[in-house]
């Protein structure tokens, strides 16, 4: 019979529990390690380390018996789906809530410490909520097409510096049905005068300053960043609609520049109406589908920021306060069109060809009152 001594204790391997698997210790590891079958070995590596006792499993229901047992009971979540593992994942993570997703044979499971447990649920069923309104909330009408009437609207900008060509001289042997004035009579006839235009109640003076231009190189300037605004809102809205509310956006800018002014303060050009029309579009784009569009309304808005920016606010007879109140006014303009569209819908084509002539009257009719 073998003597045994000491050192056989070392020699032979005892398995010692971790995390649920046996994992041998001591020089004996290294003895039955060698000996032992590579996917052992493998399935040894691959262990993975053992879950806190005092985390809770937010996979299945609490127990009721240990629920009543509690000073307040804890909230119970729905089933926890293939749909839904991901989503609870998302809201412990913007949460800042610690989980552990731990696979037991095909199913998922969620764990989070105990003292956590009672805010993960109450997370997750109000995450659950949301989602459920969301469904509940009827689809939003879809966007009116875009319309191919570029050109039309390229046209309109045509006939305004066509406008400017008549009132400084340039077409004087066209035999227009117009009084053959001077440039600077057109400009006093029409000009937002502060002092006329409130003292002396001539509120014409806002849409007719709408069509002034101080020289060629403003004009041209307001022609070509114009057209990257007025033909998006007219493929939008259509041609009549969106010169109609271009130029209430204007004339809306400009009663608020009047009134914030002093009595001294004289302002003209067509750039009120095109940050008009960049307010026109950002308000349309928040109120479609019933506000949900309030995150596309920053990409117009963001893009008639960084024009005022650049060329806005430069130069001595730049009217900024002008440029602001017509995008404010333009804001305001097409949140109410947009709200009127959704409750009635879209316009026949009809009334987009009587909102066209709308804005031809008014514009004749404010010069027809400054002429008399």
């Amino acid at each position: 019979m073998a003597s045994s001594n000491g050192s056989d204790r070392f020699r032979r391997a005892r398995p010692v529990r971790f995390g649920g698997a046996s994992a041998q210790t001591g020089r004996g590891v290294a003895a039955t390690g060698l000996s032992a079958r590579p996917e052992q070995v493998a399935a040894a590596l691959r262990r993975r380390p053992a879950l806190p006792p005092c985390w809770r499993d937010l996979t299945v229901p609490v127990p009721p018996a240990m629920n009543e047992a509690l000073p307040a009971p804890l909230p119970q979540l729905p089933p926890c789906t293939t749909q839904r593992l991901p989503r609870w994942r998302l809201v412990l993570e913007a949460r800042n809530i610690p989980f552990m997703a731990v696979r037991r044979g095909d199913r998922q499971h969620l764990f989070v410490p105990a003292l956590h447990e009672r805010l993960a649920r109450l997370e997750l069923l109000d995450a659950e909520g949301e989602d459920a309104a969301a469904r509940a909330r009827p689809p939003a009408p879809p966007p009116a097409p875009l319309r191919a009437n570029a050109h039309l609207t390229l046209l309109g900008l045509l006939l305004l510096a066509l406008w400017h060509g008549v009132r400084m001289g340039w077409w004087w042997d066209l035999n227009l049905p117009l009084p053959d004035l001077d440039p600077d009579v057109w400009r006093d006839a029409g000009a937002l005068d502060v002092y006329y235009t409130v003292a002396r109640g001539q509120w014409y003076r806002v849409v007719t300053a709408l069509t002034l231009h101080a020289d060629s190189p403003h004009l041209f300037g307001n022609m070509l960043f114009g057209s990257f605004f007025l033909v998006p809102l007219c493929r939008r809205v259509g041609i009549g609609p969106g010169w109609l509310l271009t130029i209430l956006a204007g004339a809306g800018g400009n009663v608020l520049n009047a009134l914030a002014r002093p009595a001294s303060h004289v302002s003209l050009g067509f750039s009120t109406a095109l940050f008009g029309a960049v307010g026109v579009l950002s308000g349309l784009l928040a109120v479609e589908g019933g506000w949900s569009g309030w995150r596309r309304m920053v990409v117009p808005l963001a893009a008639g920021l960084a024009i005022l920016g650049m060329l806005g606010s430069e130069g001595e007879r730049t009217d900024l306060g002008a440029h602001l109140f017509g995008l404010v006014a333009g804001i305001v303009v097409g949140m109410a069109a947009q709200w009127l569209r959704e409750r009635c819908g879209p316009p026949p084509r009809w009334l987009e060809w009587l909102a066209g002539g709308a804005c031809a009257a008014l514009l004749a009719g404010s010069w027809a009152v400054a002429l008399r």
